[in-house]
């Protein structure tokens, strides 16, 4: 029996690295989920760990990353991220070196974009926005089919955002409203202090005050972030992604702050079109397989 031919995708995230198999057809038929490594040499033996077990049932036709910070087309990963091995050298060309197979490197927010344009919630939209909360806010614009990156690379960046509180202290989107900020609000906060998680601030939301200041802190900051970008872009949807988006009271808790800023400005009368990511926390290693596609070419040969 031949084996199935896939990409390797793997999606670098500031908690968690995440290693997939996509096949041309857009299907994740394996997935795996590591702690973030903290130089390049760990990231390389847990990457060629994979890798070479995954080898044994499938043709890997070449190697597809979705990474934090302005990716360039050489490769190079400028800005500032949690993972600080990424910005040393160019990033693609020493992955590309260690596996010798073609390989690209993109922005993981416009990943989720472009994953979810190829086979997930923005199906079909030309014009659209994405908004991906994770260790921080990450974001991408997609207009007329294609990716806004802007002059700098910064396009869609919206966890620089600026917020202020009644004391002018400026906060951007990303340290107030990132699902690392809904727990390290409370890491002084019994009964979890620094082992607070997302699914815990829920599930305690209930009758614990300071967990239920801190979500409605969170779901404050993405509807203000998300009417702001209703009227700077008049997108068709704002999708939105992270595995936060998993907790089942999401969408009932962001239309409720909604509301509340529609009441306050009863003049705006443009309603976002809102929806989860319809892959979840998983659209980034989808977006990834899809760049590669379009660089080398969606056909599935055996190599």
């Amino acid at each position: 029996m031949s084996k199935m031919v896939c990409i390797l995708t793997i999606d670098i995230g500031g908690t968690f690295i995440k290693f997939g198999l996509v096949s041309a057809e857009g299907e994740l038929t394996e997935k795996q989920e590591h702690p973030t490594p903290e130089t390049f040499d760990q990231f390389l033996s847990l990457a060629d760990a994979y890798f070479h077990k995954q080898k044994n049932h499938a043709t890997i036709q070449g190697i597809a990353v979705s990474s934090p910070g302005s990716v360039t087309a050489s490769g190079e990963i400028h800005g500032f991220s949690s993972v600080p091995f990424l910005h040393e050298g160019n990033f693609r060309e020493r992955v590309e070196r260690c596996f010798q197979l073609p390989t690209t490197v993109e922005n993981d927010a416009n990943c989720v974009a472009l994953g979810e344009r190829w086979n997930g919630s923005a199906t079909g939209i030309d014009t659209f926005a994405c908004i991906v909360c994770g260790t921080g806010i990450g974001g991408s614009i997609v207009i007329n089919g294609q990716l806004y990156k802007g002059a700098n690379l910064h396009g869609g960046e919206f966890g620089y955002v600026l917020f202020s509180n009644t004391n002018e202290e400026l906060h951007t989107w990303s340290e107030l409203g990132s699902s690392s900020a809904l727990t390290r609000r409370l890491r002084q906060t019994a009964p979890y202090y620094e082992n607070w998680t997302g699914p815990l601030v829920f599930e305690h939301a209930g009758e614990h005050e300071q967990a239920r200041q801190s979500i409605d802190l969170f779901f404050r900051t993405l509807a203000r972030g998300v009417f702001t970008i209703q009227y700077m872009i008049d997108p068709e949807k704002i999708i939105i992604g992270g595995g936060i988006t998993r907790q089942t009271s999401f969408m009932e808790e962001l239309t409720a702050h909604l509301d509340v800023l529609f009441a306050a400005k009863p003049f705006a009368e443009v309603r976002p079109n809102v929806a989860i990511c319809r892959h979840l926390d998983r659209a980034q290693l989808f977006g990834a397989a899809h760049v590669w596609m379009e660089k080398y070419g969606r056909g599935a040969r055996d190599v």
